[in-house]
């Protein structure tokens, strides 16, 4: 599990942490019942703030969303936008992390965004999810301040009817007045999910140190419920 730092520690850089920005709600519907007609992609195929998940006294509440890619990219690792890598539709939702303890510091600089493409067929969705997943190889379209990153593991993840894998990774320097004693990382857990004709990408980017989540990590948690939104 993971103590969450003080605020000064997570006030991290623009460059790596912005998100879209936006004032529209999440609405808690739930996901479709199964076998019930796929829906169109809208902000409705997206994770509400009552799916997303992160640990005991902290969660990610969303702070906008729309349709397109944004206005920055969705990842750090990311060297095109869905749209460039064949995306007719695109979706995405922007979250930020909150501590929900009395007199707990506010949370500023951790983020979570989920992008979900629909793709011509199948077999262009497949080839984006090849891509995207190719990205997080080396991170090399990463900002250039950003001098390390180490993929820590990459994994397949369980998901009936999908092509779905995690990966985890640290990033860094994190800027010493961010982090004066030099021992924390950006840590970025991407899921990529290819369903059908469509492919969410979930990418969470935390400052801090190692940690170990009881019951999975966040990012392994959510992602089921954003591929049933597929």
């Amino acid at each position: 599990m993971k103590l969450l730092l003080a605020a000064a520690l997570l006030a991290t850089p623009a460059l790596v942490l912005s998100g879209c920005s936006g004032d529209a709600a999440a609405r808690d519907g739930g996901a479709p019942a199964a076998g019930a007609p796929r829906p169109a992609l809208s902000t409705e195929t997206l994770l509400t703030d009552s799916e997303t998940e992160y640990d005991s006294g902290a969660d990610w509440f969303r702070t906008g969303s729309g349709e397109g890619d944004g206005q920055d990219a969705f990842n750090p690792c990311a060297a095109q936008s869905l749209t460039g890598t064949g995306a007719t539709t695109v979706v995405r939702a922007d979250y930020e992390l909150r501590n929900s303890g009395a007199g707990a510091p506010e949370v500023t600089g951790d983020y979570l965004v989920e992008v979900v493409g629909q793709y011509d067929d199948e077999a262009a969705a497949t080839r984006a999810w090849t891509t995207i997943n190719g990205w997080l190889e080396e991170c090399a379209a990463r900002p250039a301040d950003l001098t390390s990153y180490r993929t820590l593991q990459t994994r397949k993840v369980a998901i009936p009817e999908t092509d779905a894998v995690i990966t985890e990774a640290h990033v860094g320097p994190v800027p010493k007045e961010v982090d004066p004693n030099g021992d924390a990382a950006y840590l970025v857990e991407t899921g990529v999910v290819r369903k059908g004709d469509r492919v969410v990408v979930l990418t969470s980017v935390v400052v801090g140190q190692d940690y170990d989540f009881l019951g999975g990590t966040p990012v392994e948690r959510m992602l089921p419920k954003a591929a049933a939104r597929l």
